[in-house]
């Protein structure tokens, strides 16, 4: 039966109990439990920092792993207890050089660059940085990813450009499904497994190019880069549908095809969140010294009187009333 939530494992090393010695074993304990059996050598010298970010989905899962930790190994032994027959790619989001072993092949992943590896091989990730490793491992089944990608055996220990298209919609849609706010999504309980599969085939494809029209794991993605740029921009007056589309280096009316898809549009985006804004501000004795129409153009409101037309109808009472029933 399918899940109806994602299973989400959350482990800061600041919030633990105990010694250090008791949570470095419990960030490997929980990385190795939660996402695959793993062991750390740790920067030698330093406090012990770690954090560990896990999602698991039917077919795939999801890591971020940051910490205090130097090297990060899975060995021979790891293999013949944990055989899965899985393809993992990993993010370098760190400052510094990360390099990735397998094989007898070697690849420095530079700050902002992937690489895919073999979960049934032994691998060995050496971080140059001395405040540990940043990494990003999504993984999924090499029979899933291959029937996306034919030339999959191919692209093992190659590194994936930190420009690559691909990468950057994976990451957009990592931080959608980290949000807590959207574990209960059916949307993406049910399909976040074939999207982390499109991500990792669009990313090690050879010719560097995606056609997000025929994947939905890619369109997915770029859905959480407008949402994300929406979120980080709707308070300016001037934002537009253009500024949006030519921020994401796409066009408008993608842009406008991606939202109708998902049953909202860019207005209705916009307008969403600027009046959400603008009712925390107003039932909140912090902007008190603000009167309703700072608040509105504040929010990104260029008119008051649309801003009370939009207020009434999304809330069914006028601003004013609103912060009088706060005061």
């Amino acid at each position: 039966m399918m899940n109806r939530t994602l299973e989400k494992i959350v482990f800061n090393s600041a919030d633990l109990p105990g010694d250090e010695r008791l949570r470095k074993e419990k960030w490997v304990d929980t990385l190795s439990s939660g996402y695959v059996r793993l062991r750390a050598d740790f920067v030698p010298g330093k406090q012990f920092k770690g954090e560990l970010k896990i999602i698991m989905l039917k077919d795939a899962s999801i890591g971020t792993l940051c910490g205090t930790v130097q090297n990060i190994s899975r060995t021979a032994a790891d293999v013949a207890i944990q055989n899965t027959d899985n393809v993992v790619l990993l993010f370098n989001i760190g400052s510094c050089v990360t390099r990735i072993e397998q094989e007898g092949n070697l690849v420095d992943c530079l700050s902002g660059e992937a690489v895919m590896i073999e979960q049934c091989e032994p691998s060995y990730i050496r971080v140059a940085e001395q405040n540990g490793c940043n990494l990003v491992a999504i993984q999924a089944p090499r029979s899933q990813v291959r029937k996306k990608l034919l030339d999959l055996e191919n692209r093992f220990m190659v590194p994936v450009s930190a420009r690559s298209a691909a990468m950057a919609l994976a990451r957009a849609y990592i931080d959608i499904l980290f949000d807590q706010n959207n574990g209960n999504d059916p949307f993406i309980t049910q399909f976040a497994s074939d999207h982390i599969t499109d991500f990792i085939a669009a990313a090690v494809d050879c010719d560097g190019t995606i056609n997000e029209e025929q994947s939905r794991g890619l369109r997915t993605g770029r859905l959480a880069m407008i949402r994300r740029e929406l979120d980080r921009s709707f308070m300016e007056p001037t934002f537009s549908l253009t500024m949006l589309a030519h921020r994401l280096a796409v066009t408008p009316r993608y842009v406008q095809k991606l939202l109708a898809e998902a049953g909202t549009s860019f207005t209705d985006e916009l307008t969403k969140r600027r009046l959400d804004l603008a009712h925390q501000m107003l039932a909140s004795s912090r902007y008190t010294h603000m009167n309703v129409e700072e608040v509105a153009y504040e929010c990104g409101f260029s008119t008051v009187s649309h801003f009370h037309r939009m207020f009434r109808r999304r809330f069914g009472m006028t601003p004013g009333e609103l912060r009088g029933r706060a005061g």
